[in-house]
């Protein structure tokens, strides 16, 4: 029996080759030698990394005159997990400043995107959570700055602008400034079993009708014997005729 002696870790070392040896107690004594791998099984114990912005502080320029469907920028967050542990959903969950519902964020790439035209200048925050789908749910949160403006004339008002901290409730997606509830990540478990149950259910109707057109070929390719009674009466005669005429002829002798 094998016992664990130390904290075995996936993302240090997903992988590791056992060698067993084999000794039975006869004389001589017998062996045999074998090689075991072991793969370690996930389990969601990183949270979500978050690669771009790179930092609460950093901010963009937004042009005042942007058209609304316009990508802005992205979050971009990767998962040292697999599996379901490692897919990653995006979120607005608090907006401050600007005006509420200015943009949009993609649930799945982290693209966010000008939802409506901006009739006001300055700064627009985003608070954006970003959630893997493991068991427990392990998230991070990035603080995204948008500047909407021509230039950039005071760096230093900017910078002072940047919100320093805030208090996020991160069980439930609280409503914005126009009573619209945040961004609802979908379930994407929920998605792939629908996705699972409608590729059954194709390749089962799609194999139902090749066994009936297979069905239906091969009953008309089969052909009814025909009854061979007409020309076999015929030729019984015929045989009839030729043993009297046989006869005949020995009774004659």
């Amino acid at each position: 029996m094998q016992t664990v002696k130390t904290t075995l870790d996936r993302e240090q070392q997903g992988k590791y080759y056992v060698w067993i040896e084999a000794i039975d107690g006869g004389e001589p004594a017998l062996s045999c030698i074998t090689m075991v791998t072991i793969l370690l099984l996930d389990v969601n114990d990183n949270p979500p990394t978050v690669l771009f912005p790179q930092s609460n502080q950093s901010y963009m320029l937004v042009l005042p005159n942007t058209l609304p469907g316009t990508s802005i920028t992205e979050v971009y967050a990767v998962d040292r997990d697999t599996g379901m542990n490692a897919v990653i959903a995006y979120s607005i969950i608090k907006r401050t400043d600007g005006e509420p519902g200015s943009f949009d964020i993609d649930p799945y790439t982290g693209n966010i995107t000008l939802r409506k035209a901006l009739s006001n200048r300055g700064l627009y925050s985003l608070w954006v959570k970003v959630r893997d789908h493991g068991q427990p749910e392990l998230y991070s949160t990035v603080l995204v700055n948008l500047f909407v403006n021509e230039t950039v004339s005071n760096e230093t008002l900017i910078q002072s602008l940047l919100p320093r901290s805030v208090d996020i409730d991160h069980g439930e997606l609280p409503p914005d400034k126009e009573g619209r509830k945040g961004e609802q990540v979908p379930n994407l478990c929920g998605e792939y079993q629908v996705l699972l149950l409608a590729l059954t259910v194709t390749c089962l109707g799609l194999f139902l009708t090749i066994l009936s057109l297979v069905t239906f070929i091969c009953c008309k390719k089969r052909k009814p014997k025909k009854k061979r009674l007409d020309s076999e009466i015929p030729l019984n005669l015929i045989n009839q005729e030729t043993m009297d005429k046989s006869l005949m002829e020995i009774s004659n002798i």
